[in-house]
């Protein structure tokens, strides 16, 4: 019996020793495996070393209830305790390996997990420069005014967002930084994308400006080309005026036609130096190699045509109403001059020649004066023959005021 019960204990201890051995083998396989220091799907990794810690501070208790036993089996003088005594101490030395390759394979997969964090920040600063990169290297710099102002609220908006991500990038380095420094087993890749992600960003920069400086510069443009369209607008307003074939039915009306026709001079002359400044600012964006600058020359040379053509028609319509207004003194003066004559025609027809010497001499006074009246006139039809002769607009009347002075004068 007690040969029975020593077996049984024998066989006992060595179940427990050998089931030992096995969950430290099993244990020991799991701890080096080297599958954690690939990145890929590393939270599952981290989430299965997280449970192999657990499991491993579990058996914590197993190995200690081990060693009890071994220490009773050493104690009560066992024919295999010596035997005993190196298996705990290789299994305490097992165990301690265990415990620093969990320890050590337990970094790899967190830092697997961090350099995957890191990954995605700058996937996602990339995916972010690609939009903004595609919105500055477009070609529309506007087509007016209002939407090269929109376009550059886009551009400003877009710069902010810019300077904004300048804390993430930086925040980027700081953690490619870190990495070197606590030698993460990837910090040379990890590295490199930082410093690509850097120089990208950075070079961002320059077009961005490049795309602020030709908003600016279209902007001016359209501003010029509005600013040409309104000189064009005034210049079409006057020419309505200059244009005008009406030069007056009368002195009066061709008198006032004049007195409208100099102020329209007049705001065309004090509105020549706005037209100078408009084209002086075309001349300087041509000379600067304004990237507008076919369009801007093919607009000044509209506006100057137009101006020189307002002009000339400005000081066409001046002479013709001049010359109107030549024309209407002239007849002005010789209705006068023919009111005259009528008024003189009854007393050099007259029959009376007096009935007496009193009022025969009375009439030979008033005719010597009537005389002396017409010689006098002579001058006035001399200077309506000499006016009519001047207008360009010929008129009858010189002729047929001739006759009838003549006639006045043959009668007399």
């Amino acid at each position: 019996m007690d040969r029975a019960a020593d077996r049984a204990r024998q066989l006992h201890e060595n179940y427990k020793k050998q089931t030992f051995d096995r969950d430290c083998d099993e244990m020991e396989n799991t701890a080096v495996d080297d599958s954690y220091l690939n990145s890929t799907n590393a939270l599952g990794k981290l989430q299965k070393h997280t449970n192999f810690e657990q499991e491993l501070k579990a058996n914590r208790n197993r190995l200690d209830e081990i060693n009890d036993t071994g220490a009773q089996i050493i104690e009560s003088g066992h024919l295999e305790a010596d035997d005993v005594r190196r298996r705990l101490q290789v299994v305490d030395e097992l165990w301690n390996e265990l415990v620093d390759a969990t320890n050590k394979k337990g970094a790899k997969p967190r830092e697997s997990d961090d350099e995957q964090q890191f990954n995605r920040n700058i996937e996602d600063v990339e995916l972010w420069l690609s939009e903004l990169e595609g919105q500055v290297a477009s070609e529309d710099y506007g087509k007016d005014l209002v939407s090269v102002q929109n376009l550059q609220k886009k551009i400003a908006l877009l710069e902010s967002d810019y300077l904004a991500h300048q804390d993430r990038v930086d925040e980027i380095g700081r953690l490619a930084k870190k990495f070197a420094e606590e030698e993460h087993f990837n910090a040379h890749v990890i590295l490199r994308k930082q410093e690509a992600l850097q120089t990208r960003f950075m070079n961002f920069r320059d077009p961005l400006e490049k795309r602020k400086n030709k908003l600016g510069e279209s902007l001016q443009g359209n501003q010029l080309f509005r600013d040409i369209e309104d000189e064009l607008a005034w210049i079409r307003e006057k020419e309505q005026v200059a244009g005008s074939t009406n030069r007056g039915r009368d002195l009066i009306g061709v008198q006032n036609l004049i007195k409208k026709q100099q102020a329209l001079i007049a705001e065309i002359a004090n509105h020549e130096s706005q037209i100078d400044a408009v084209c002086k600012a075309a001349e300087d964006m041509i000379q600067q190699g304004h990237f507008l600058a076919p369009e801007i020359r093919d607009k000044l040379a509209q506006l100057r045509d137009n101006w020189r053509i307002l002009k000339t028609k400005a000081e066409k319509r001046r002479l013709e109403l001049d010359d109107s207004l030549q024309a209407h003194q002239y007849l002005a003066d010789a209705n006068e001059a023919e009111s005259w004559m009528a008024e003189k025609e009854p007393v050099v027809g007259s029959a009376d020649y007096g009935k007496d010497e009193d009022s025969t001499e009375a009439l030979l006074k008033k005719h010597r004066a009537l005389m002396s009246d017409l010689d006098a006139f002579k001058g006035t039809i001399d200077d309506l023959r000499k006016q009519g002769a001047q207008c360009k607009y010929q008129e009858q009347p010189v002729g047929q005021l001739g006759e009838r002075f003549s006639i006045l004068l043959r009668k007399g």
